[in-house]
């Protein structure tokens, strides 16, 4: 099993795992963020066919459904899709949910009319050209003129990140030709710890921090083009500062993620 793979797997047992079902289910039933409502109700129109990509347990496939929308919801996380399903019978929704990849979707050209990509799903991808793959399947799979609602946290070098991208920069570019084991992938990668144990060992969940040039010129790549790009602090600071919007614990609303409305 290759790197990538090895970390697609890891997630994919993390995202299963008893704590982490636990907390999705709750948070499916808290519904779309202020900042998604205003996007979604901007650019998606009303009664069309949405691909919701990484959909976890359901939270804004249950909202899209509730204000009219045809959704099919993918996740990689098989566990993930059993829940959404329990949560959306029990709600009395049929939501078409299906086990899936973003790097390669089951579904024809020009099918959807939007999607959305919420809470950095696509940066937990592994590997920059997976994360191409994505990008380039969810174009072609929409309509021409519909909109891809896209978030992604980005790098920032504030406080005691500098010395962290320091060292990991040390890591890829210094010792990895070296042959050292380096986890890590792409400049960007973060396995950050979750709040919970398993065996005695704090599990680890994958991230990709972006640069804005990065994100944009794959977007780009892809065949999309920006119509919008906004922090969620601009678009809701209540958002921001319920999500604490960071991965720190101050909060502080530049580190906010970053949201794109991408047209194809």
């Amino acid at each position: 099993m290759n790197k990538i793979e090895q970390i697609k797997k890891e997630s994919i047992d993390e995202f299963g795992s008893r704590w982490t079902q636990e907390r999705y289910a709750e948070i499916a039933r808290r519904g779309f963020w202020e900042s998604e409502e205003k996007l979604v109700s901007q650019y998606f129109k009303p009664e069309t066919k949405i691909l919701d990509i990484g959909c976890g347990s359901g939270r804004t496939a249950i909202a899209l459904t509730q204000k009219g929308f045809d959704v099919i919801g993918v996740d990689i996380t098989p566990k993930m899709i059993d829940s959404a399903k329990k949560i959306a019978s029990s709600k009395n929704l049929n939501i078409d949910y299906r086990v899936g990849d973003a790097t390669s979707l089951e579904f024809p050209d020009n099918y959807f009319a939007g999607a959305i990509f919420a809470n950095n799903g696509w940066v937990q991808i592994p590997g920059k050209e997976n994360r191409k793959k994505a990008l380039a399947e969810i174009h072609r799979t929409m309509k021409p003129g519909g909109y891809f609602i896209l978030v992604a946290h980005q790098r920032y070098y504030t406080g005691n990140y500098l010395f962290f991208w320091l060292i990991q920069w040390i890591k890829l570019y210094l010792l990895k030709p070296l042959g050292f084991k380096v986890k890590e992938v792409d400049f960007g990668d973060l396995f950050f710890k979750r709040p919970y144990s398993e065996g005695g060992t704090r599990r680890k969940q994958f991230i990709h921090l972006t640069s804005q040039k990065e994100v944009e010129s794959q977007i780009k790549n892809a065949g999309f083009k920006i119509e919008m790009r906004k922090r969620m602090s601009e678009l809701s600071s209540k958002d921001a500062e319920g999500m604490e919007a960071s991965l720190s614990k101050s909060f502080n609303s530049f580190k906010s993620p970053i949201f794109y409305v991408c047209k194809k």
